[in-house]
């Protein structure tokens, strides 16, 4: 059945990513329905083609050289109300899951307004912003064991507790699961409420992130201040904490990030966590910023900040 299939060849990933950088996929495909992707997942399995699944391209920094794999761009898209139930396939733009659930006065996304991407990346790198996070109401997750033998006989039901979320973190980024549909349990609200809400978090959002932005959103982890070794926390003013976290943006504003260039790459002069694409920038230079920067935080406060985005065909990040 592989003639459901379009495959692209030497596919440019820079018109797929926010950051719009990223050389060429060996080969593309995107998918519209389980049952291609499950097919996609199997066909690159017989190829002994290594393969990787993205959904918006908002998170994702790919080399300049590209990636010798199949991408496999998940377009599944629907959504399913029963009750305060919500079925959603993964594919499915977050946006579109957060205008409809105030449409249906279900309260517990609405300030998830204005992140880019789809909900399965979301799941996947457990997204949130003002105090909400997407997991809190994660009933179940149904996703596709790739290692599984051929056919849809790997698809399994993940539960919440199952899920490992932690703050930007899932057991999705360990374990290979391709995310196929996620089951929420929202609470009852007010749409008018609940759509005010919406508009004063996006309202706060386009300040930091204007129309057109060529960014992956933050791009250094926050730090849990109680996970911080004592030893370390103490070289931390107090002032720095900020609902139970250390901000990687101050941490690089207190070395100077703000306003550095290389290239065609920009950290914001008014928020040292944000790398833009001024516009023909390269994964290199990005990436070379970055380590830069992160190279004196390290040495200013003895902490190695981690990237929330995930680096593709690029040397893990590392100042151990």
């Amino acid at each position: 059945m592989q003639y459901m299939l379009k495959f692209e060849q030497n596919f440019p990933l820079s018109q797929i990513t926010t950051l719009q950088i990223g050389g060429p996929a060996k080969q593309l495909v995107k998918v519209s329905s389980q049952d291609e992707l499950v097919e996609a997942v199997n066909w690159a399995k017989t190829s002994s083609l290594p393969f990787l699944v993205v959904g918006g391209g908002s998170n994702l920094l790919v080399a300049d050289q590209g990636v010798e794999k199949l991408i496999i761009k998940n377009e599944i898209e629907g959504i399913k109300k029963i009750v305060r139930f919500l079925s959603v396939k993964s594919g499915t733009p977050l946006q579109n899951l957060v205008d409809y659930s105030i449409a249906q006065n279900l309260s517990g996304l609405q300030k998830l307004t204005g992140i880019p991407g789809t909900v399965g990346g979301a799941v996947y790198g457990n997204a949130g912003a003002y105090g909400q996070t997407i997991s809190d109401y994660i009933r179940e997750v149904i996703c596709f064991d790739p290692s599984h033998s051929l056919g849809t006989s790997g698809i399994i039901s993940l539960q919440q507790d199952e899920c490992e979320f932690d703050y930007r973190d899932s057991i999705f980024k360990r374990n290979g699961y391709t995310i196929l549909e996620v089951i929420f349990k929202l609470d009852v609200g007010e749409e008018k409420k609940l759509r005010k809400e919406a508009d004063e978090t996006l309202e706060k959002r386009l300040i930091k992130y204007p129309k057109g932005i060529k960014c992956p959103g933050s791009f250094f982890k926050n730090l849990v201040a109680e996970k911080i070794p004592k030893e370390l926390l103490i070289k931390i003013p107090k002032e720095m904490i900020v609902y139970e976290k250390l901000p990687a943006g101050s941490l690089l504003e207190a070395v100077g990030a703000k306003g550095d260039s290389l290239g065609q790459i920009e950290i914001a002069n008014y928020h040292a966590n944000l790398f833009i694409n001024k516009g023909g920038g390269s994964a290199s230079d990005f990436y070379s910023l970055a380590k830069k920067y992160s190279a004196k935080v390290k040495e200013k406060f003895g902490i190695t900040l981690s990237p929330e985005v995930q680096l593709i065909n690029l040397p893990e990040f590392s100042l151990q």
